[in-house]
């Protein structure tokens, strides 16, 4: 079951008990604090609420007809002949009574059709509520939230935000953030990526993706990485159902069903992190590896010929934007070809 279907179904368990007698103060005690719990639940509760007021009124098409009026004393009534009409049929008549439901029926069913228009109103308030933010390829943003997080956002990424009273959360569609979360133990932050979520109350951590797999290396404090699929009901057995806490300097790869996870040392840390200060920093790294880093900060891509090049191990600090540079220092220092096509610049033996 998702959010707004439990939402829905929770409006209509306070629809039913309200209307259902015994209705208490502090069953309205109890339902104020709920519709204030969020603005999706104030838009559902509105929403039915409303629907089963209609379907109340339509008790009213069943009262009975007035009776006609007396003729008045002295005057003979004279009977009007009937209309020059062909009389409906039996079918048509059938076809205009209402049906014999009781109110409460009818308001069931039209809480039914309404729950299909609230999902959208939820989703509408949602996306007005949600902040957009994206960065072109080699870009940085910087993004300060309301509750004093800030998120950095890196090369080719797009998120949305939602941060107010009633929650913080951040979808990350594509590409890597770095966040700087604000401590407030009553509302976890939530990032979600793919089909993980990531909750934390207050720390310093990164969550990169790439397709359906995620990244996440924590630099200070703790966090807990889960399958969204548990919020849909599914097979808690399966391996991706169990969360997994990561800790200060470890790191996870999260892809289909399996989470590794891995310690690194500090240094290891701070090397992932260098992109916040344009800079790509490889130690023992795979020539191939570092082309591959360096595509995802250009546009013009960087192309190693040789798989056995490719393999060839490289260190040292670079700016991310400065492909040109790094390529002249593999040219002089292996003396390797480069070859410029298209958008390309080919490297080889």
């Amino acid at each position: 079951m998702t959010e707004a279907e439990r939402i829905e179904s929770a409006a209509a368990e306070w629809l039913a008990r309200r209307d259902g007698g015994k209705w208490t103060d502090t069953d309205q005690q109890q339902l104020d604090a709920w519709i204030a719990e969020s603005v999706a639940h104030r838009i559902a509760w509105l929403r039915l609420s409303s629907v089963w007021e209609r379907a109340d009124r339509l008790g009213a098409l069943r009262a009975p007809a007035a009776p006609a009026a007396a003729a008045a004393p002295g005057v003979i009534p004279i009977p009007l002949p009937a209309p020059a009409t062909t009389r409906p049929s039996a079918r048509a008549h059938r076809a205009f009574q209402l049906p014999r439901f009781s109110t409460q029926r009818i308001a069931a069913s039209m809480l039914i059709a309404a729950a299909g228009c609230s999902w959208l109103g939820w989703k509408y308030t949602q996306d007005w509520q949600s902040e957009h933010y994206a960065t072109a390829v080699g870009a940085r943003q910087s993004v300060s939230l309301p509750d004093g997080s800030v998120l950095t956002l890196n090369t080719a990424t797009h998120l949305r935000t939602v941060v107010n009273a009633n929650g913080r959360k951040v979808w990350l569609e594509d590409g890597e953030a770095y966040f700087d979360i604000a401590h407030d133990k009553a509302h976890p932050f939530v990032v979600i990526a793919g089909d993980r979520r990531i909750t934390v109350l207050g720390t310093r951590f990164v969550v990169r993706r790439e397709g359906e797999q995620v990244n996440v290396v924590v630099e200070e404090g703790r966090v807990q990485i889960a399958s969204t699929g548990n919020d849909r009901g599914t097979d808690k057995s399966a391996k991706s159902s169990e969360p997994t806490v990561l800790v200060r300097n470890q790191a996870a790869v999260a892809s289909a069903n399996n989470v590794l996870v891995m310690s690194k040392a500090p240094k290891q840390i701070d090397d992932e992190l260098s992109w916040r200060k344009g800079k790509l920093v490889f130690d023992q790294t795979s020539l191939g590896d570092a082309a591959a880093q360096f595509n995802r900060y250009n546009t013009r891509k960087l192309v190693i010929a040789d798989p056995a090049l490719a393999r060839i191990r490289i260190g040292g600090s670079f700016d991310a934007n400065n492909m040109g540079g790094f390529v002249a220092l593999l040219k002089q220092g292996f003396g390797l070809s480069v070859q410029e096509s298209g958008n390309e610049t080919r490297i080889s033996n």
